[in-house]
This record gives structure tokens, sequence and C-alpha cells, in this order.
């Protein structure tokens, strides 16, 4: 099963960013067994608007925030390894 873009009553929020619609891509990417080259710039993509969303997050974030986020990070940098 193949996702679609939600219509016009089931938008989301713009406050929750849009790194989904790329994870969605990503996935779908998979899951159709693309060739090595096309996953890689999917992944890049999703990545990309991961970090945008979070970089959008922080911008009003207080200083307790950005340390609980710089925090998860580093953990997530760490399993990565």
């Amino acid at each position: 099963m193949y996702y679609t873009e939600p219509s016009m009553e089931m938008r989301r929020d713009p406050r929750e960013g849009t790194s989904y619609v790329r994870r969605r891509m990503y996935m779908e990417g998979k899951e159709q067994h693309r060739d090595v080259n096309s996953q890689m710039r999917e992944l890049e993509a999703y990545l990309q608007e991961l970090s945008s969303d979070i970089t959008e997050m922080v911008k009003g974030a207080s200083a307790e925030e950005k340390n609980v986020l710089r925090q998860k990070i580093t953990t997530l940098a760490n399993k990565i390894q």
C-alpha cells in the first residue's frame, strides 16, 4: 500500500513540519527496492527536511529546551556509531 498526499480536510498543522512527507517517500523507495542511488537521494532529502524542521523548532527554544535537544541528538549520534 502506498500513501497519497492528504486531502484538504486532512491537512496537517504546519507547525508539525514537513519531514513526515520525505520520510514517507524514503520508506516507499525502500519498499519498492529502488537502486542504491535513488535510496540515497531520498535519504538525503529526508535528512535535509528533518534538519530544517529541527532548526525551525529551535529558533524560539529556551536554553533548557536546547540543552535537552542537544542531549537527545548526542544520544542519537552515539546509536549510529
